[in-house]
């Protein structure tokens, strides 16, 4: 049979050729040759971000791939590429646009009652023999609602407010059912912002409360990051520096106002435009954004002060706003597992009922299900995912490798992200890498450099004061950064983290894991993971590759919805009373557990040769 050329071709221009047999999935065969798809389902057909144009032979359009596109791409020739198989020579031009801007920038809708309305009524002038007050005017004429305006708004309408005046039609902002939050004579938009507080970053969405419309996405450092890269170092701050609990409180504060600032005046809009914030976040981020004590995090049994859903006016926290805008924070489950994960759950599939969700980052939550019950536990897998603590780490951007791969040639290869030149390696990139490292046994199976391996010219073998080390260099760019021994450690101690809590929770809900429907990787670390490499380091038990889906920034997703629906609000309440927190420093095979999984897969029970000795991370 005659194999068919295909030329992949990236937004620059830049073409890549490459054959496949006819009949075969196109995604694969762009997965294949080390480009990006895109999606986030794995291929199972059910997103409908795989986004490609295609010229050339393919398939004919059914109708369960129609309805993913819309008539203007489909008008561009844009097809998923999930849903091709190979009949021709073809043209594939990818899309390499960071998941996180596409998903914004598609002004996405989600599927709810709108929140807001506008209703438009006729009040009269003042009458000077029978005074009625203005506000009385306007509640009269509006039987059944609540006027909930600001002195600023009233001083507003005093202007339009003279004595005599004939009819004047004014247009009232109605939230929910009857809460009337501004009266003009302009119909006004009302628009809400969705925070993400990470430990690490910030990512906030700004939409339109009235159509659902996503009108800008922004994302900045958390610059608490200053003092501790994790959560138990700034709660050791606010406790052994006075005046720290308010040092943190404002540079996270002044942090949201920056962000803020920055959706609105890309957008034209201002604080006055602004009517409602929903933040997640992990419990120490939360009650940092309050400036509420954190000393409950400092020892067991690790409680805060509040848990449930909070609503009040978000500038009694400090944010900047003009129209009493209220802030509202989503419940959290316990301990370390916070907002962020009740957001998460907005975003899993009601029809599944047994899955494992895994939000990997500085803290990694873990939540299984297993039809109503569900369990859920925070480990401490330190910043490694996220560039820290390794030689040439760095956070995702400009210059980072974010996938490692064998090329064709057997050599190892790496895609660096919006640059020619390599700076070093993120988060997915370090996942990859060591799985390459494992793949072609130049680390063993309790993670030493093999220097028996057969090292090819682009890898060189050194040693050095604190241990051997590996200088890769691309074939391809001449990019070049080192993994030292002590590099591969902190990847071990992290995935240990990860992989014990998960093994803890799957021994509570005393499920396998084969019965386990899917297995949903989140955050924007999580998002772009490779379920291969995540198998093939331990990072995850062992399941079948289809069952493994990455689920995007879900935290922020599910804060957006929760902005844009009261119902997805009153389910973020129904997932917290269905959820229990297990405390994993508690469990008696926690060492034993995290000892074991330090190894990479089919270690078996070995647990020597481990040089540096291992240190336990620092327990929640």
């Amino acid at each position: 049979m005659q194999e068919i050329r295909i030329n992949l071709i990236s937004p620059d221009g830049q073409k890549t050729v490459c054959w496949s047999l006819p009949g075969k999935n196109l995604r694969e065969v762009i997965a294949i040759n080390h480009q990006d798809p895109g999606g986030s389902c794995g291929g199972r057909g059910i997103c409908g971000k795989c986004k490609i144009r295609v010229k050339g032979e393919v398939n004919p359009l059914t109708q369960q791939e129609r309805d993913f596109l819309l008539p203007e791409e489909l008008k561009l020739g844009l097809r998923l590429a999930c849903f091709c198989t190979v009949q021709g020579p073809l043209d594939v031009y990818l899309d390499y646009a960071p998941q996180s801007e596409k998903s914004w920038k598609k002004a996405k809708k989600y599927q709810f009652k709108p929140l807001v309305k506008t209703e438009s009524f006729f009040i009269n002038g003042l009458d000077k023999s029978e005074p009625v007050p203005l506000l009385k005017r306007i509640a009269n004429a509006l039987p059944g609602f609540n006027l909930e305006i600001t002195p600023q708004n009233i001083n507003e309408l005093v202007r339009l407010d003279r004595e005599g005046r004939p009819a004047i039609e004014l247009k009232a902002l109605v939230f929910g059912r009857q809460a009337v939050k501004y009266v003009g004579r302009e119909k006004r938009s009302a628009y809400g912002i969705a925070l993400d507080i990470g430990t690490t970053s910030l990512f906030a969405y700004l939409a339109d409360l009235e159509n659902g419309d996503i009108i800008q996405a922004a994302s900045a450092t958390n610059m608490q990051r200053v003092h501790g890269s994790d959560v138990l170092s700034r709660v050791s701050y606010c406790l052994e520096k006075e005046g720290g609990l308010e040092e943190l409180h404002m540079i996270l504060i002044n942090n949201i106002n920056s962000l803020i600032d920055d959706l609105l005046q890309k957008s034209n809009l201002t604080a006055r435009d602004l009517f409602k914030i929903t933040a997640v976040g992990n419990p120490v981020m939360l009650h940092l954004l309050l400036g509420l004590s954190v000393k409950g995090f400092a020892s067991t049994p690790y409680c805060g002060l509040f848990i449930d859903t909070m609503n009040l006016e978000a500038s009694l926290a400090g944010i900047k706003t003009q129209n009493d805008t209220a802030l509202i924070i989503l419940p959290q489950v316990g301990g370390f597992v916070g907002a962020d994960t009740i957001a998460c759950l907005l975003n899993t599939p009601s029809q599944v009922k047994r899955f494992l969700l895994v939000d990997i980052g500085t803290n990694g939550e873990i939540v299984l299900a297993n039809g109503n019950k569900l369990w859920a536990a925070s480990a401490a897998a330190g910043p490694a995912f996220e560039g820290g603590r390794i030689s040439s780490g760095m956070r995702a951007g400009p210059g980072a490798v974010d996938k490692v791969f064998f090329r064709n040639d057997g050599k190892i290869g790496f895609n660096t992200i919006g640059a020619d030149n390599t700076k070093g390696l993120c988060g997915s990139g370090i996942i990859d890498l060591i799985a390459v490292l494992r793949r072609g046994k130049y680390i063993d199976e309790f993670g030493i450099i093999n220097q028996a391996s057969s090292f090819d010219e682009n890898i060189r073998l050194q040693s050095t004061g604190n241990g051997m080390q590996m200088e890769i260099t691309d074939p391809d760019s001449g990019g070049r950064f080192i993994i030292t021994q002590q590099d591969i450690r902190e990847v071990q101690l992290a995935k240990a983290a990860i992989r014990t809590g998960i093994d803890i929770l799957l021994q509570q809900a005393e499920i396998n894991i084969k019965d386990l429907e899917a297995v949903y990787l989140a955050g924007a670390f999580g998002n772009v993971l490779q379920a291969e490499s995540c198998l093939e380091v331990g990072l995850i038990p062992p399941v079948s590759r289809e069952k493994i889906v990455n689920i995007g920034n879900a935290a922020a997703e599910g804060a957006l919805k929760a902005l844009l629906s009261d119902a997805a609000l009153a389910e973020a309440n129904t997932w917290q009373n269905k959820l229990r927190y297990v405390e994993l420093a508690n469990h008696e095979n926690f060492q034993d557990l995290f000892i074991n999984n330090i190894n990479f897969p089919d270690a078996g029970e070995r647990t020597t040769n481990l040089e540096p000795e291992i240190q336990m991370p620092r327990l929640f």
